[in-house]
C-alpha cells in the first residue's frame, strides 16, 4: 500500500508539473508522421550503468545500431566496461519496435548479459541454451507527445515472456516493469523526469528485493544536445537515479553522467 500510494503521488506531482509549465488553453493536437528512415548510429560513455533502477556495471561504452523505415524500427544495442579486467560484464541485444500512429507502439527485445554460472563465476554466453542466457521482453507504449506537442509524456509498460528470468519450478517469471516518464524542455536544458515500478514473483526477483509491486526506478535527469554541423548530435547529461526497494536494504541511489554522439 506505501508504494502504491508513493507510485500515484510521484506520477500526480509529475502531472501537476506538466500542468504548470505549459498553456493547456493552447495545446494542439495532432498525428504527425515523423519517419526519419535509414539507419542510425549512436554512441554512448556513462560513467555507470544503470538500468531500471538498478546498477550493471561500471563505466561503459554503450553503441546502438537501428534501421528505421516508416514505423517500424529494428536494431541491436550493446554494453562493455572501460576496464573488462574488473568488471567483465557485456551485454547484447537486438529489438524491433513498432509505431502504430496516434502515440501507441509495441516493442520486442531479446537480452543478453553476463550472468553468475553455478559457481558464481560471470559468464557471457550468448549461444547457450535460450532459457538460460536472455530475457525476451514484450512492451507497449503510449506517446502523449506524437498527439500533443505540449505535452512531452509517456508511459510503457514490458513483460518478460520467456528466458532465465524463472521460478524455482522452471515456469516463466513474467516479471514486469512500468514506467512514466516526462521530459519538459527548460530553455537550454532538457529534463527528464521518471517514475517507475516492477511486478515480481517472490522467487523471480530483477529489479526488487522483495515480490509484489514495488517502486523501483525515481529518476531525475538533465540533458543538453549540440548540433554538430547538422552531421550528428552531441549530448552531455546527469543523472540523479533511486531504487528505494533495490538490492540494498536501504534502497540504491547513483549520480552518474554520460556523453552520447548521434548519427
Amino acid at each position: 500500500m506505501k508504494a502504491t500510494r508513493l507510485i500515484l503521488a510521484a506520477f500526480l506531482a509529475m502531472w501537476t508539473y506538466a500542468a504548470g509549465a505549459q498553456d493547456f488553453d493552447d495545446l494542439e493536437f495532432e498525428i504527425e508522421d515523423d519517419s526519419d528512415n535509414g539507419f542510425h548510429f549512436t554512441m554512448d560513455f556513462v560513467t555507470k550503468n544503470v538500468w531500471r533502477g538498478g546498477f550493471v556495471s561500471s563505466a561503459a561504452f554503450e553503441p546502438e545500431l537501428s534501421y528505421s523505415i516508416g514505423g517500424l524500427r529494428v536494431g541491436t544495442w550493446a554494453a562493455s566496461p572501460f576496464n573488462m579486467n574488473t568488471d567483465p560484464y557485456n551485454e547484447l541485444d537486438f529489438f524491433i519496435e513498432y509505431n502504430f500512429g496516434g502515440g501507441f507502439g509495441m516493442q520486442v527485445y531479446d537480452y543478453c548479459w553476463t550472468l553468475e554460472d553455478e559457481n558464481g563465476n560471470p559468464v557471457f554466453n550468448y549461444f547457450g541454451p535460450y532459457k538460460d542466457n536472455h530475457f525476451l521482453e514484450v512492451g507497449l507504449i503510449y506517446d502523449w507527445s506524437e498527439v500533443c506537442d505540449n505535452l512531452p509524456m509517456s508511459f510503457n509498460i514490458n513483460t518478460i515472456v520467456a528466458g532465465a528470468n524463472r521460478k524455482a519450478n522452471d515456469k516463466p517469471g513474467y516479471t514486469t516493469y512500468m514506467e512514466l516518464a516526462l521530459e519538459p524542455s527548460l530553455k537550454n536544458l532538457d529534463m527528464y523526469l521518471a517514475v517507475g515500478a516492477a511486478i515480481e514473483d517472490e522467487e523471480s526477483l530483477m529489479f526488487s528485493r522483495k515480490g509484489g509491486f514495488n517502486v523501483v526506478n525515481l529518476d531525475f535527469g538533465l540533458s543538453h544536445d549540440f548540433n554538430i554541423k547538422d552531421v550528428a548530435t552531441l549530448s552531455v547529461n546527469g543523472h540523479l537515479i533511486c531504487n528505494p526497494t533495490g538490492v540494498v536494504d536501504k534502497g540504491e541511489a547513483y549520480v552518474l553522467g554520460g556523453v552520447s554522439i548521434s548519427f
